[in-house]
């Protein structure tokens, strides 16, 4: 071990203890809680000598994931070889080892985890696959409910010698998740109550205290109330005013136009954090107005494959190419070669030899279970966000949106914005500032629809002004040019590859005349050039949405950016008809934002 020196009585007792030991570890924020999960990660490696498939690492995010990855190469031990993965991935990975065909192919996140909890509870195949692990690590246990919760609860039955949880019950900001009001007002400590109640002679706790994230005395404003704020029974109502005031006491832009030419000028890593994805989307748009470039946060389930990966596919003739055919391409779509080579080659069944199975890669990636460091979030200095998709992340500068008062007849709300709150306040390493809530930056209202998705509607009854536009409503079965249009699908290929930018505005235009088809669809144009075609699950949610007075679809929706170009996998004989090779693999336009309805007539 190295670096003894630097840690505290708390963290050397979490990385020192023998890899039977079952620790649960109270975090608050900032003590160095992946600082010391590095360390102990080494130390069950390097000391206690198990091996790195024996350990097994699980994290609520992907961005978790990428910053446990990086920091263990950093550290330069063996434990870089510890299998680090979300929930989702590691769900995706039992299902694909044991139900490779099995109908968990088409289903989402939440219900690939009941599956996979359920093969572990129910399925001798799936309970030898995970035997070898001895030791399960768990970091930010507070995010657990729900399906989460049951997954890690079944990995605690199994033949574990040990395990480590991590978290902070303050923290715990998921509970919304939950029907019951009950557990969501008891949040994390309900989880670290059943895990004392199983362990009950065995456990041993540990609390890290002192603070190494804030540099500044106003980025330590809000740590005074975690340890209270972690009770089940705190006195929410208090906490969530008090934490408001600490808040409002403080920095202010005042109004998000005010704050519009300080946001641009700041260049190190800022967040500007939103109660919900409503404000999200309202703050996003008028930044763009104003010309302040952002990017938009990503969830924690979010998945988006970047799009150097298809650059492999559409440049590489060979299914089996060289590792120095790899290495040129990815370099010269500006990556780094050897990063990029290491993530595809975890994803290779065969990872020795001189060449990489393009096939097998493309399986991987179709089935979801690739690595979480694959997907990375675009690069821009500023990132506006929801405070749930920031949890476990910080940034030198934070501002945050001002809330507003909790309802005082609603104890849950109480407890779930005081949680917000503080989870918001301890993020900034030096600036810890507030803008006035947003709520008139529409000159309608915002209501969201049975499928979560935003609208914004006119004061005046059945008008409707635009609505929220998702990455999904970008077709990927089919290359763009194949569908709705008629165009050089390699011609789009390239250029999305080389002339699109994350940020760059697009407008979705609807097809007319003798081109238009059964199923309304929409060209998305980037600077006049058609880039892609909306879905027919876009189409239907539109129709749905107008009835009444505009029950004619708008011959355009504006105010529509793109967040990046992404690879995709779509239909193979697509592919191959189009001229793009035999994989199905090409680039489709992630696009996002509150868009804005224009129905005069023009052609796409």
């Amino acid at each position: 071990m190295t670096h003894d020196a630097q840690l505290t009585e708390g963290q050397q007792q979490l990385v020192e203890e023998p890899a039977t030991a079952r620790i649960l570890v109270t975090a608050p924020a900032g003590t160095g809680k992946t600082f010391s999960l590095i360390r102990r990660l080494a130390y069950l490696i390097d000391e206690e000598e198990l091996e790195p498939a024996e350990v097994l690492v699980l994290s609520f995010s992907r961005a978790a994931v990428r910053e446990i990855r990086a920091r263990l190469i950093e550290f330069g031990s063996g434990a870089a070889q510890v299998d680090v993965r979300t929930f989702d991935s590691y769900a995706t990975w039992i299902l694909s080892e044991v139900a490779p065909d099995g109908p968990w192919q088409r289903q989402g996140f939440d219900q690939r985890i009941r599956a996979a909890t359920r093969l572990i509870k129910e399925n001798p195949d799936a309970a030898e696959l995970i035997g070898e692990v001895r030791h399960l690590v768990v970091d930010e246990v507070q995010d657990l409910v729900g399906d989460r919760a049951e997954l890690v609860k079944a990995l605690l039955d199994i033949d574990l010698e040990g395990f480590t949880l991590l978290g902070d019950p303050a923290q715990g900001i998921y509970g919304f998740q939950l029907d019951d009001p009950q557990e969501r007002l008891a949040g994390a400590a309900r989880l670290y109550g059943e895990v004392r109640e199983r362990f009950p002679d065995t456990l041993t706790e540990i609390t890290l205290e002192g603070n190494f994230r804030a540099r500044e005395p106003e980025a330590r404003v809000a740590l005074p109330f975690g340890t209270t704020l972690g009770a089940t029974d705190a006195p929410f109502r208090e906490l969530q005013r008090e934490l408001r005031t600490v808040l409002l006491s403080g920095d202010s832009l005042g109004t998000l136009d005010q704050a519009a030419p300080v946001l641009a000028r700041m260049t190190t890593p800022t967040a500007l954090l939103c109660r919900g994805n409503r404000d999200v989307l309202l703050v996003s748009r008028r930044l763009h107005e104003l010309g302040v470039r952002h990017r938009l946060q990503r969830s924690a389930q979010d998945k988006s494959i970047p799009s150097w990966v298809s650059a492999l596919f559409r440049e590489l003739d060979s299914k089996q190419p060289t590792t120095r055919a790899v290495l040129a391409v990815t370099e010269g779509v500006g990556v780094d070669p050897h990063e990029a080579w290491s993530l595809l080659r975890r994803m290779d069944p065969n990872r020795r030899g001189e060449t990489l199975d393009l096939d097998a890669i493309r399986r991987r990636l179709v089935h979801g279970d690739y690595p979480d460091e694959l997907s990375r979030l675009p690069s821009e200095s500023l990132a506006v966000s929801t405070i749930h998709r920031v949890k476990g992340l910080e940034f030198d500068q934070v501002v945050v949106v001002d809330p507003g008062e909790a309802p005082d007849d609603d104890p849950v709300e109480q407890a779930e914005r005081a949680r917000l709150l503080y989870v918001a306040m301890t993020r900034p390493r030096d600036l810890l500032i507030h803008v006035k809530p947003i709520a008139k930056l529409t000159p309608g209202y915002l209501r969201r629809q049975g499928d979560g998705r935003w609208v914004e509607f006119g004061y005046k009854a059945g008008r409707h002004l635009g609505m929220e536009i998702r990455p999904e409503d970008v077709n990927a079965e089919n290359p763009a040019g194949t569908l709705g249009f008629h165009g050089d699908a390699r011609e789009i290929q390239n250029y999305l590859a080389t002339a699109v930018e994350n940020g760059d505005p697009v407008t979705l235009r609807r097809l007319t005349g003798a081109s238009a088809e059964d199923v309304p669809r929409y060209i998305v144009k980037h600077d006049g050039r058609r880039i892609g075609v909306t879905t027919d699950a876009f189409a239907n949610a539109l129709q749905s949405l107008l009835t009444g007075r505009d029950r004619r679809l708008p011959s355009e929706i504006r105010e529509v950016r793109v967040d990046s170009v992404e690879t995709v996998i779509g239909r193979e004989v697509a592919g191959v008809n189009a001229g793009l090779g035999w994989s199905g693999v090409w680039l489709r336009p992630r696009i996002t934002g509150l868009g804005r309805f224009n129905w005069t007539e023009e052609q796409a």
